[in-house]
This record gives structure tokens, C-alpha cells and sequence, in this order.
């Protein structure tokens, strides 16, 4: 074989060994570390140049799984080598995959961490992923259900002062509501999601409704007269459309965001769609969820999301290493300035944090008077049994609410015998 032969087939070699080597499926160098991070947005990851300069060899393969599908794939490959070294988990999952002995107590790592950089974040999101008293992931951000409404149409009419009570919402909403132009006085998800037992929760517990070790108490005065709202707000009162029960996330906002409802129960993490859409603050507001009588407390039950690690992660050192550095003040700013809220405290001292969001204190109080969502392994079930009570509510306009109620805690004790 002549010379000039020889170089073009060696050539030819080392551009094909090259393109291996950069190839999607090759293999890390054998020191470097590759974590893989399940995250449910795009958002979940930010800027990773400052880790790549302070950490060249731990490389993060990040991969979106939807919030609708995330804790199914999580069941799935839990235990196995497709199972990601790190997931965010919405804070129902803490307890079915830590009570399946899928995640990794992190007690003995958060204790490395200074003390200052603990108290920084928010005392009771170290208490809500916690599981029999250990905790099983770390907190990262949170949003809670709101009462949204227009306070420039308030205004208009003459009404003084926000809906503090469900009787001010009915008013309210009777007052401003036209719906023969499709303009209803409150909207609120209802299909047969998790979002809408997250979203019904928080107003039973409003109304004085009880967790005994965790478990909703339904069939009581607070379950029924909460479950009964939600029939007379649609067929009696006639506030909210009678498509409700059809409502999902994207229904219930956008009819807020698109000026077709008075006030809506939605998270505050879509106060900045809302803005986006048209409506500056001020002429929209947020108020705590409504009570029966101005003289009960404020509490809420908000969504929390949390960084757990899989306890068959080879690099659980490195994991907790990266967790970290998402959740730094720097990091919780630039996720949460955009969507969720943070849990830092020295994030709310940040004035442009409350630039960004003119409803922060609003939100920091409200994180001050939170419970957390039941934390047991039979919450899933438990979550649709709910949503089943909440169909028949929302679509029979003669549904009895007794009834309803008992038939739902006896579906939940089962869980539990």
C-alpha cells in the first residue's frame, strides 16, 4: 500500500474514533461523574457554565418528564440502572417512594450544611419532606393555591375591600359576572386530575376540615360543607361555568388570563402569565383562600417541590453536591423571579425579587400559615377518590353532600385498614 494511501486510511480511523468519542451514547472518561436529573420544565435547570468551571467532572444529563407522567416513570424505573440519580418531586410522591425504600434519607447530609445557609430557607419546607421523621429530599420551591381577582373591577363596583369570605365571592361574582358573554365569577380546576384534590384541599382545610395521622377527615361538617360549595358555587349560586367539571390548569387560568373570570383559585406561580396576558398587578390581586367567617384563620395547604436522590445512585456525594447548587440564593432567584416562589429567605430581601414579583410578601406571609399535603403512600389513591367526590359534586346539581362525603371516607379508610 503506498504512502499517501496509508495516511488517508489512518485519518480516516482517527476521525471515526473522534466521532465515538463525542457520540450520545458514549461512555464518560472514567474519572469523570455523570449524573442523570429528572426535572418536570425546562426551568429546573439553569445556567450550569459556573458548575462546569467549578465541577469539570460531574457532568449532568438532564432530561424533562412531564409532572403528569414524572412519578409513574419514577415507579417504573426505580431500582433499576434507568432510574435517575436525582428527580424533583411534587411533595405526594415523598411518601409512596420513600415508604418503597426508593430514596435516600438525607439527614446526615443536610447536617453538613451551615447553619446560616439552613435557616435560610423557610422552616417549614424543611419539615414537609419528611417521611416516619427523616427527611427524604430537599427543598426547592413552592407555590400556593390563591384567591386571583380583579381588583380594577372591584373597584368599578364599588366594592371595598377583597374577597375575604365565600359569601364576599358570591357577591362579588353575582356583581361583575355576565355569564351570557362567557364572563363567570370564579373559576377553579375540576377534572379528574391530582391538581384538583390539590386545589380542593386547601378550602376544606379552610373551613376547618381535620388530617387525623394525615388522613383527611371528609365525612365531617368541614367535608361536607367544603364539597357542597363547590355543587351550589356552579347550579345554585350559578357562578362558575358547568363545564368546571372539565376544568383543568390550562381552563381555570385561562379564563382569568383571558378577562372571562372574576377570580379564580390558582396557583400563584401564574400571577406572572397572568401579567404576561395583559393585566398588570394592581389591577389584579391576590387574596388569601376564602374563609366561612372573616374571623377564621388564614392557613393554606401549598405545592411544594423538592430535589430527592434515588437510593440506588452510585454517586449520591456528587447528587447532593449538585442539589445544592440549585437551590443556592443565586440559582432560587433566577428560577422563581419567573414561575414558582422561592423558599430563601435572602431571596425576599432581594428588591429586585419584588420587582420582578410585586406579590412576594403576599406570598411569604401566606408560606408562614402553610400545612403540608398528607404525607402517607396511599395518597394517590386516596387523591382519586377525592377527585371522583368532586365530579359528582361539580356535575350533578343534586348531588347530596352527606352522602357524598361518607361514601368518600369509607373509600379512604379502606386505604388504611
Amino acid at each position: 500500500m503506498c504512502n499517501a494511501k496509508r495516511s488517508v486510511l489512518v485519518l480516516a480511523l482517527v476521525a471515526f474514533v473522534v466521532g465515538l468519542a463525542f457520540a450520545g451514547g458514549a461512555e464518560a472518561p472514567p474519572d469523570e461523574v455523570e449524573l442523570t436529573v429528572w426535572g418536570v420544565r425546562d426551568e429546573y435547570l439553569l445556567d450550569l457554565d459556573e458548575w462546569y468551571e467549578e465541577n469539570p467532572d460531574i457532568r449532568i444529563e438532564y432530561e424533562v418528564v412531564p409532572w403528569e407522567r414524572h412519578l409513574e416513570q419514577l415507579l417504573l424505573t426505580a431500582g433499576t440502572a434507568r432510574a435517575p440519580d436525582i428527580a424533583s418531586l411534587d411533595l405526594p410522591w415523598v411518601a409512596i417512594l420513600a415508604d418503597l425504600g426508593h430514596l435516600l434519607a438525607l439527614d446526615d447530609y443536610v447536617a453538613q450544611i451551615p447553619q446560616d445557609d439552613r435557616d435560610d430557607i423557610t422552616p417549614a419546607m424543611w419539615d414537609f419532606p419528611r417521611y416516619e421523621g427523616d427527611l427524604y429530599a430537599f427543598p426547592f420551591t413552592t407555590f400556593g393555591r390563591a384567591l386571583f381577582y380583579r381588583a380594577d373591577w372591584f373597584e368599578e363596583a364599588g366594592l371595598s375591600h377583597p374577597p375575604e369570605t365565600w359569601e364576599d365571592v358570591v357577591i362579588a361574582a353575582q356583581e361583575l359576572q355576565d355569564p351570557a358573554n362567557d364572563i363567570w365569577g370564579l373559576s377553579v380546576r375540576g377534572r379528574t386530575d391530582d391538581g384538583t384534590t390539590q386545589g380542593w384541599l386547601p378550602i376544606f382545610y379552610a373551613m376547618g376540615g381535620e388530617f387525623v395521622d394525615e388522613i383527611p377527615q371528609i365525612d365531617s361538617e368541614a367535608g361536607v360543607q367544603a364539597l357542597e360549595l363547590y355543587r351550589a358555587l356552579t347550579w345554585d349560586y350559578e357562578i362558575m361555568s358547568p363545564d368546571t367539571v372539565s376544568f383543568g390548569s390550562g381552563e381555570a387560568r385561562g379564563l382569568f388570563i383571558a378577562g372571562q373570570a372574576v377570580m379564580s383559585i390558582i396557583g400563584s406561580h401564574i400571577a406572572p402569565a397572568v401579567v404576561e396576558g395583559g393585566t398588570e398587578y394592581g389591577d389584579f390581586k391576590l387574596a388569601h383562600i376564602p374563609r366561612l367567617d372573616r374571623d377564621d384563620p388564614v392557613v393554606n395547604m401549598p405545592t411544594t417541590f423538592q430535589w430527592a436522590i434515588l437510593s440506588n445512585s452510585e454517586h449520591p456525594d456528587e447528587a447532593m453536591k449538585f442539589i445544592q447548587y440549585l437551590s443556592r440564593t443565586e440559582g432560587q432567584f433566577e428560577y422563581s423571579k419567573g414561575y414558582m416562589e422561592a423558599v430563601r429567605a435572602s431571596v425576599y430581601d432581594m428588591p429586585e425579587y419584588h420587582e420582578a414579583k410585586p406579590w412576594a410578601s403576599f406570598m411569604l406571609e401566606d408560606q408562614a400559615v402553610s400545612s403540608p399535603l398528607p404525607r402517607v403512600p396511599q395518597y394517590a389513591q386516596m387523591s382519586d377518590i377525592i377527585q371522583d367526590a368532586l365530579q359528582e359534586m361539580l356535575g350533578n346539581p343534586d348531588a347530596n353532600a352527606s352522602e357524598v362525603a361518607a361514601e368518600t371516607q369509607r373509600r379512604i379508610d379502606e386505604l388504611f385498614d
